[in-house]
């Protein structure tokens, strides 16, 4: 009795802790994108969108939906290299004093990528997932504060997601895959580059995530 005692108030230990995090990292990704967008010059800026039309969106192609400005606004968060060659979250970091523990989820962060997965089962406010290229499978706690739709049984998505206490944790808006050429097209992709230059699955979709992310709003 005193063992299943005191497994229980370990778990509710974790589970508290699982919560602060989630408050926490949240509150970072508020602040930070508030920083992105408010405090960082126009130049820069303009030049994030010249990099990202170039790299990412076709000659022809002047989009403008709410999804595309939405991925721009991560990506211009996360992954764009300001002139001095940093990421404005690495630079938001660097520049605001925070706690010890949210410096390192912070760290976490910085290293999350664009990641395609396939949610594999749903449980309440959780969704168990398969990541596509490398096959692991992960529990994601769901972030409502950024879904504007419910994700679905078998359907494919990318999210960003860090690991927490507990579960992974969902960090921004979440983009649907509408079609299975998408996702035959990225591990053909991945396998090109990863055997032709060693390129690591993390640092591949860190750069070429956004090309099928679009494809798929197309």
């Amino acid at each position: 009795m005193q063992e299943q005692e005191s497994t229980l108030d370990l778990e509710q230990f974790r589970q508290k802790k699982q919560k602060i995090a989630e408050d926490h990292i949240k509150d970072l990704y508020r602040k930070a994108y508030d920083y992105a967008w408010k405090e960082t010059n126009i130049r820069e800026k303009v030049r994030a969108k010249m990099i990202f039309s170039k790299r990412f969106l076709q000659q022809d192609d002047d989009r403008l939906s709410k999804d595309v400005e939405k991925l721009f606004q991560e990506w211009f968060l996360f992954d764009y290299k300001t002139i001095k060659g940093q990421t404005l979250f690495f630079q938001f970091l660097q520049s605001h004093p925070l706690p010890e523990s949210t410096k390192l989820l912070g760290a976490v962060v910085l290293t999350a990528a664009w990641e395609p997965i396939k949610v594999m089962q749903k449980d309440g406010q959780s969704i168990y997932c398969r990541h596509i290229i490398h096959g692991d499978e992960a529990l994601v706690k769901l972030n409502h504060d950024c879904m504007e739709k419910e994700m679905v049984e078998g359907q494919v998505y990318f999210v960003r997601k860090v690991p927490l206490v507990v579960h992974q944790w969902i960090l921004g808006p979440v983009f649907y895959v509408d079609s299975q050429d998408v996702v035959t097209n990225l591990k053909n992709h991945y396998g090109q580059m990863n055997q032709k230059t060693g390129v690591l699955w993390r640092t591949f979709l860190k750069e070429e995530a956004p090309n099928f992310i679009l494809s798929s709003l197309s």
